[in-house]
C-alpha cells in the first residue's frame, strides 16, 4: 500500500514538475486562418515550446471563441514546435496540411526535412477569417494569446513577433507562413526582408516590377545591391549570363521600409525573374521567385471583331488569335469592356467543354452559334459563350482579361463601319500594332485578317500600276494609298469631260490600303481607251489627282 501511494505521490509530482516548468513557456506562435485558395478545411494552430525543458501537452487546451478543448499529444520538445490542423491528409475531395506543407506522400514523418515537427489532426479547429483569437489556457489561467484584427492576405498566416507580443502579424515569407519553423517576422540582427514583389503588364515586353524592402532586424544595415536575373529553371539560383540588372539601395535603420518601382524590357513569353538580397541573418526572405511578361506575351490577343452587324447577319462576335507556338486552356480568361468582364465559357445549351485555342490559330467567340452559322456556314473554331459583352456602334473598347487577372490586351473603336466589315489588326510583320476595316464584307472569322490600315499619313500619297494598263493584257490596275486621317475619303475614276464613270471607295473614315480597277464603268461596261481622272479625297482635309490611262 505504501509503494503505490510512493508511485502516486511520484507521478503527480512529476506532473506538476512538468506543470511548473512549462508555466509562461509556451505560446501559440502561429495561426493559419485565411486558407489558401478555395480550400476550407487547411485552419491550423502553431504552438512553440521556448523553454529548456519538455512539456506535457495535455496539461493545456485551446479557448476558441469561448470553447475550451483539451489539447491532443503528449510531449512537446524544448525548442520545438507542435501544429493542430484541421484536416492531415489530402484525400482527393479536398486538401490536408500534409499535401501543402509536406512532401504529399501522404505520410506524416518520413521527409525528415521539411516534416521534423509534431502535427495532430484535430476537427475542433476553426478559425475566424476576419478577425479572433485563440487562447491557450491551463487550469482556466490564459498561458499565451494570439489575435488577429482583418482577413490578411489570403493563404498568409498570423506569426507572433515576440513572446510577449499577443497580436498577430502577417507572414512575410516567400511561401507565406513557417509552420514548425522560425517565425518570418521574428527579430534578428541583420535581417533586410524582401516583400512578395507586384508585377503589372506594361506591353510589348515591358514588365512594371513593385518591389519593397523592410529591415525587419535589430541593427542598421548598410548600403547594397538586389540582383535581378532570368531563372528559367525556377529553382532560386542564378548565373552571370542570366542576369538583367542590379538595383542600388541605400542603408537602413530598423523598421525602415524602401518601395520603388522598377521597370524591365524583357525576352520569352512568362520569365521567370529572380530578385536577391545579398545574404544576412535569414536567408528565408532574401529573394521573390516571380512570373513577368515578355515581348512574346500575350499569346492571345484580340484579332477581330463586328459590332454592328446588319443585313443579314444578327450577331457580333469577337476573334481572338494565339500567336504562340503552344496551346493555350483559356480557363480562367475573361472578356469584357469598361464595365464588366464576363468569363470564356461555352454557354450553358452546349455541355460543358474546355475552351481551348490551337498554336498559331484562332478562335471566334460570338453570342448566338445558330445566327454565326446562318451567315457564315460553319461554325470551326466558335463558341457561345454563357454572357456577352454587348458591342456599342458608335464606339466602345474591348478587353482581355487572362486567367492571372492581367488586363493583356484591349481593342478600343470610335464607329464602327457598316456593310458587316470588321475591325481588325494586322497580321503581316511589322503591321501587328496596326488596325482597320476588313477588304472584303463579312470580315474573316477565323483566318488570316485581310484589312485596310487606318490612315496615319501626314499627306496623300498614291501609286498607281501598270500605268497606261490594258485590261486585256494586264488585267487591272493597283491603286496603292496612304492618307492622314479623316471622316470621310473618296477614291473616284473621272472622265476627260468631268463625268464620275468609276466609283473605287465613298464616305468611307480614312484608311490606307489598295484598291483594284478593271477598266470598267460602274455599270460594268468597259470604258474606251484613253486618258482618265483619278481623284482621291479625304474631306476637308486634302485631295489628289493623277492621269491614268486605258491602252489597247
Amino acid at each position: 500500500m505504501v509503494k503505490k501511494i510512493l508511485l502516486f505521490l511520484t507521478a503527480m509530482m512529476t506532473l506538476m514538475l512538468a506543470f511548473g516548468q512549462a508555466s509562461a513557456q509556451l505560446v501559440v506562435n502561429e495561426v493559419m486562418a485565411n486558407e489558401p485558395g478555395s480550400n476550407v478545411m487547411l485552419e491550423w494552430i502553431e504552438l512553440y515550446n521556448y523553454s529548456d525543458d519538455s512539456v506535457f501537452l495535455r496539461l493545456y487546451y485551446f479557448n476558441i471563441d469561448g470553447e475550451p478543448v483539451i489539447l491532443p499529444g503528449d510531449w512537446l520538445k524544448a525548442d520545438d514546435y507542435a501544429v493542430y490542423c484541421r484536416k492531415l491528409y489530402s484525400d482527393g475531395i479536398s486538401d490536408g496540411f500534409e499535401g501543402v506543407w509536406g512532401d504529399g506522400s501522404g505520410v506524416w514523418g518520413d521527409n525528415e526535412e521539411i516534416e521534423n515537427y509534431a502535427v495532430y489532426e484535430w476537427d475542433a479547429v476553426g478559425l475566424n477569417n476576419p478577425s479572433g483569437a485563440v487562447v491557450l489556457e491551463r487550469a482556466a489561467i490564459p498561458i499565451s494569446k494570439l489575435i488577429w484584427e482583418s482577413d490578411g492576405a489570403d493563404g498568409v498566416s498570423w506569426e507572433r513577433y515576440v513572446i510577449d507580443d499577443t497580436v498577430g502579424r502577417q507572414s512575410i515569407d516567400t511561401s507565406g507562413s513557417t509552420p514548425g519553423r522560425l517565425n518570418s517576422i521574428t527579430p534578428l540582427d541583420y535581417d533586410l526582408a524582401l516583400l512578395p514583389v507586384e508585377t503589372d503588364y506594361w506591353g510589348e515586353g515591358w514588365t512594371e516590377f513593385g518591389i519593397t524592402v523592410i529591415n525587419i532586424g535589430l541593427q542598421r544595415m548598410s548600403s547594397g545591391d538586389m540582383a535581378v536575373s532570368y531563372d528559367p529553371d525556377g529553382d532560386g539560383q542564378a548565373y552571370s549570363p542570366d542576369l538583367i540588372a542590379v538595383i542600388t539601395y541605400p542603408a537602413t535603420d530598423p523598421g525602415d521600409t524602401l518601395a520603388f518601382t522598377v521597370y524591365f524590357e524583357l525576352e520569352g513569353m512568362s520569365p521567370l525573374i529572380l530578385l536577391e538580397l545579398p545574404p544576412d541573418d535569414r536567408l528565408e526572405n532574401n529573394s521573390r521567385l516571380v512570373t513577368a511578361f515578355g515581348f512574346d506575351y500575350p499569346p492571345v490577343i484580340i484579332n477581330e471583331f463586328i459590332a454592328d452587324p446588319q443585313d443579314g447577319l444578327e450577331v457580333e462576335w469577337i476573334e481572338l488569335r494565339n500567336r504562340s507556338n503552344e496551346a493555350v486552356d483559356l480557363d480562367g480568361w475573361y472578356l469584357g469592356d469598361e464595365i464588366k468582364f464576363y468569363p470564356i465559357v461555352w454557354s450553358d445549351d452546349f455541355p460543358v467543354m474546355d475552351v481551348i485555342i490551337n498554336a498559331d490559330d484562332y478562335l471566334v467567340l460570338c453570342k448566338d452559334l445558330n445566327a454565326f452559322m446562318s451567315f457564315y456556314g460553319s461554325t470551326s473554331n466558335v463558341i457561345e459563350m454563357n454572357s456577352w459583352p454587348a458591342l456599342n456602334n458608335d464606339g466602345d473598347i474591348i478587353k482581355l482579361r487572362d486567367n492571372f487577372e492581367n488586363a493583356v490586351d484591349s481593342f478600343r473603336y470610335d464607329y464602327t463601319f457598316g456593310g458587316n466589315y470588321s475591325w481588325g489588326r494586322g497580321e503581316e510583320p511589322g503591321m501587328t500594332e496596326r488596325r482597320g476595316r476588313s477588304i472584303e464584307t463579312g470580315g474573316t472569322p477565323g483566318s488570316m485578317n485581310e484589312i485596310y490600315y487606318q490612315a496615319i499619313s501626314s499627306n496623300i500619297s498614291v501609286t498607281a500600276e501598270p500605268n497606261p494598263f490594258s485590261p486585256s493584257k494586264d488585267g487591272q490596275m493597283t491603286i496603292a494609298f496612304e492618307v492622314p486621317p479623316g471622316d470621310y475619303m473618296t477614291i473616284k475614276i473621272y472622265d476627260t469631260k468631268g463625268r464620275v464613270v468609276r466609283t473605287l471607295v465613298e464616305d468611307v473614315p480614312a484608311f490606307e490600303g489598295e484598291v483594284m480597277w478593271d477598266g470598267r464603268s460602274d455599270g460594268g461596261r468597259d470604258l474606251a481607251v484613253g486618258m482618265y481622272i483619278l481623284f482621291l479625297e479625304v474631306a476637308d482635309v486634302e485631295q489628289y489627282k493623277q492621269t491614268v490611262v486605258i491602252a489597247p
